[in-house]
């Protein structure tokens, strides 16, 4: 069964706990995915705008330590210039 994605439902403080991700890894958006039967992320949509962060080893697992505390999975992007 494939796995769609749809935006995790954030509680203020687990929004609050992304922000200070944006802000310690520099990135401009970190965004946060939970898996959903259905899915509501358009991938071309956001590849459009934004392109992954490459993360060292460190700061993966401090994203990933994050993860478990909002539920969701979260990706740093950075937004692409032309």
């Amino acid at each position: 069964m494939a796995v769609e994605w749809s935006f995790a439902d954030l509680e203020p403080a687990q929004i609050d706990l992304v922000q200070e991700a944006e802000r310690t890894l520099g990135t401009d958006v970190v965004m946060a995915y939970k898996p959903d039967r259905w899915g509501t992320i358009d991938p071309d949509a956001i590849g459009e705008a934004l392109r992954p962060v490459e993360l060292e080893a460190s700061q993966l697992e401090y994203l990933q330590g994050l993860e478990r505390r909002v539920n969701g999975v979260l990706v740093a992007y950075r937004l692409k210039v032309d």
